[in-house]
């Protein structure tokens, strides 16, 4: 676990259950997907349920001392996946740009420097473009009609 301060990310559990279907379910969450329809419970509960099970899947929730304002899902195949979504009432703080940061440093801390992550952004979604821009990814060709951000980690 990364503690900084009263901000620090952790592991997602079952009991994060309803909390994950809560904000899968935000509009402005489901506008930001790719899959914009709502997510049932029943498909929620099996989706978290595998999710947990899968040693290739790391859920984090990032926390304000002991409110969670948000969660990042990493996904390793051939590079790392990015998944993130800051709760409602949290945004337009800089949590988004510090859960990113923080879940690369809890990669790096389980020995996965030198590692790609990846990311596709819907290209309405102008915060999370500027998120990974910031954070220092490079913006690459994507198949689909999103942008999409790569960076190797720890590799400095």
């Amino acid at each position: 676990m990364l503690k900084n301060e009263s901000l620090y990310l952790r592991v997602a559990d079952e009991n994060d259950k309803l909390l994950l279907f809560e904000w899968s379910n935000d509009p402005e969450v489901r506008k930001n997907s790719f899959n914009t329809d709502s997510i049932s419970l029943p498909e929620h509960e099996q989706w978290l349920k595998n999710a947990l099970a899968d040693g290739n899947t790391l859920i984090y929730i990032l926390m304000e001392k002991d409110i969670p304002v948000g969660q990042v899902r990493l996904v390793h195949g051939d590079c790392w996946q990015v998944n993130y979504s800051i709760a409602a009432g949290c945004r337009g703080k800089g949590y988004g740009k510090r859960i990113i940061h923080m879940a690369e440093n809890e990669l790096i801390q389980a020995g996965h420097a030198k590692e790609r992550l990846y990311a596709e952004v819907r290209p309405d979604n102008v915060a999370s473009q500027r998120i990974f821009l910031g954070l220092g990814y490079r913006q690459m060709a994507c198949d689909k009609d999103a942008y999409a951000y790569e960076k190797v980690i720890g590799s400095s």
